[in-house]
C-alpha cells in the first residue's frame, strides 16, 4: 500500500512539474519568473527518492500558488491522503491552505469540508461538527453536502432525534430526485432513527412514547420491517391482537424474504385472537398462503411449535412430518434434512438408531457455524440480524440467506 501511495504521489508529482514547467515558461516571458516554485518542487522530488513522505507532501504544496486554478490540485492531493489512510497529511495540507489569505469565502468552505471530512476519519467527530455546521450555515452550494456528513457524525454519536432533522431537511432540499433510490435510502434511515428513539422510551418505561415513535416511523416508511415487528409486539402485549395481525399481514406482504423474524410474532397473534382455535389457524395461513415464500427456517419454526404442542403418535405430529418432508423436496437443506432426521429417530431401533443419531450429531455441529445473514453493500455475514451492518455502516442491507452458509 505504501509503495502504491508512492507512485500516486510521484504521478501527481509529475502533473505538477508540467503545471509549474508551463506557468514558469509564461511568467518567464513576461520576464516575472520565481524560481522558488521550482525549487520547492524539486526538493520534493528528493524527498520523495529518500523515502521521506512527509516533507515531500509539504515541498509539493509549498510549490504550487494556492488559487482558483490551483486548489482542486490541492484538495485532490489531501482527499488521496485521506483515501490512503494518512488522515494526519490530509489535515496538514488542508490547514495549510486555510493558513492562505487570499482564499474567497467559496473556497474556504469548501477546504473546511475536506477537513471535516479529515476530521471524521480521524475520529474528531466534535472537530468535524463545528465544520460542517459552518459550511451548512454560509454556503447554499454545499450545505446538502455537509449536512449528508453531518447525519453520519450523528448516528455514530447516537444523536437520533438531531439525525432526524437533518434527514428531513435532506429530503426536503433538492439534493435528491424524486425517484432516486438515495432519497428511498434515506427514508428508511429516518424510519430507523425513529426506531432507535423508540427503544430509548422503552427503555425508560415510557409506552406512549415508544409507540408514538414506532408510528411515526411507520409514517415515514409504511414497509419498515423494524417498526412493524416492535410494534405488533406492543399490541400483542396490550391484548389488541386483532391490530398485531392488521400490521403482520402487512409486513409479510412488504417483507417476503424475512417471514422467518415474522412468524413467531404471527403465532402468537394468532392465539390470541382465536384463541384454542389459533394454533390451526396459524397453520392454515402458513400452509395455504406463505408456503411458496417461506425460508426452510420458517417452516422448521411452524414445524418445532407443532411438535411442542403433540406426541409423535398425533395427527399434528404426521401434519408437521409431512408439510416438511413436501418443502424439502422442492428446497432441499441440510437444516432441513437434520430436522427431518430428528423426527425419524424416535420410530428407529438398534445399530441403524445409532448411525442416524451420529449423523444428526454430525450435522447439527455443522449447522451451528452457520451464517444466516449478509451485508448486500459490503458482504459482513452474520448469525443474527443487523439493522444496520457492523460492517459499513448502512441501512436495512442485511438479507437472510435462503439456506445458511458456512464459514
Amino acid at each position: 500500500m505504501q509503495d502504491f501511495s508512492f507512485v500516486i504521489i510521484i504521478t501527481l508529482a509529475i502533473a505538477i512539474g508540467f503545471y509549474l514547467g508551463r506557468r514558469s515558461l509564461r511568467k518567464k516571458q513576461s520576464s516575472e519568473f520565481n524560481p522558488q516554485a521550482s525549487k520547492s518542487y524539486f526538493q520534493g522530488l528528493n524527498f520523495l527518492l529518500n523515502e521521506q513522505p512527509d516533507k515531500a507532501v509539504d515541498a509539493f504544496v509549498d510549490s504550487l500558488d494556492v488559487n482558483k486554478n490551483t486548489l482542486e490540485t490541492h484538495l485532490a492531493l489531501g482527499k488521496l491522503m485521506r483515501k490512503q489512510g494518512q488522515v494526519d497529511r490530509a489535515i496538514r495540507i488542508h490547514q495549510n491552505l486555510l493558513a492562505r489569505p487570499l482564499l474567497d469565502n467559496t473556497q474556504q468552505h469548501h477546504i473546511h469540508l475536506e477537513l471535516g471530512r479529515d476530521f471524521m476519519a480521524a475520529g474528531l467527530l466534535d472537530r468535524a461538527e463545528m465544520l460542517l455546521k459552518e459550511v451548512i450555515s454560509e454556503s447554499a452550494e454545499l450545505r446538502s453536502t455537509a449536512q449528508r456528513f453531518l447525519i453520519e457524525i450523528y448516528q455514530d454519536e447516537g444523536e437520533w432525534q438531531q439525525a432526524i432533522v437533518i434527514g428531513e431537511a435532506l429530503l426536503g432540499s433538492r439534493f435528491f430526485k424524486s425517484t432516486d433510490n438515495k432519497r428511498l435510502s434515506m427514508i428508511k434511515m429516518i424510519a430507523h432513527f425513529h426506531c432507535e428513539l423508540a427503544e430509548e422510551d422503552r427503555l425508560k418505561g415510557d409506552h406512549l412514547g415508544y409507540k408514538k415513535k414506532l408510528e411515526q416511523a411507520l409514517t415515514i416508511d409504511k414497509s419498515s420491517l423494524r417498526a412493524s415487528l416492535l410494534l405488533s409486539r406492543l399490541y400483542n402485549q396490550a391484548g389488541t391482537y386483532k391490530s398485531a395481525l392488521k400490521v403482520l399481514n402487512k409486513a409479510i406482504i412488504d417483507n417476503p424474504d424475512f417471514i422467518t423474524e415474522l412468524l413467531p410474532d404471527l403465532l402468537n397473534t394468532y392465539e390470541g385472537v382465536y384463541q384454542d382455535k389459533g394454533f390451526e389457524r396459524f397453520l392454515h395461513e402458513i400452509d395455504n398462503k406463505l408456503a411458496d415464500k417461506m425460508q426452510v427456517q420458517g417452516l422448521l419454526f411452524a414445524v418445532d411449535q407443532q411438535l411442542a404442542r403433540a406426541d409423535q403418535y398425533s395427527q399434528s405430529f404426521a401434519v408437521a412430518s409431512d408439510m416438511l418432508v413436501k418443502y424439502l423436496h422442492y428446497h432441499p437443506s441440510l437444516i432441513g434434512l437434520n430436522k427431518l432426521i430428528n423426527l425419524r429417530l424416535p420410530s428407529l431401533n438398534g445399530e441403524v438408531a445409532n448411525e442416524v443419531r451420529n449423523l444428526h450429531d454430525v450435522l447439527k455441529d455443522l449447522l451451528e457455524k452457520r451464517l444466516n445473514y449478509r451485508c448486500g453493500h459490503c458482504g459482513f455475514s452474520g448469525r443474527q440480524l443487523h439493522w444496520r451492518c457492523p460492517g459499513c455502516k448502512k441501512w436495512d442491507q442485511m438479507s437472510s440467506l435462503k439456506n445458511g452458509e458456512f464459514d
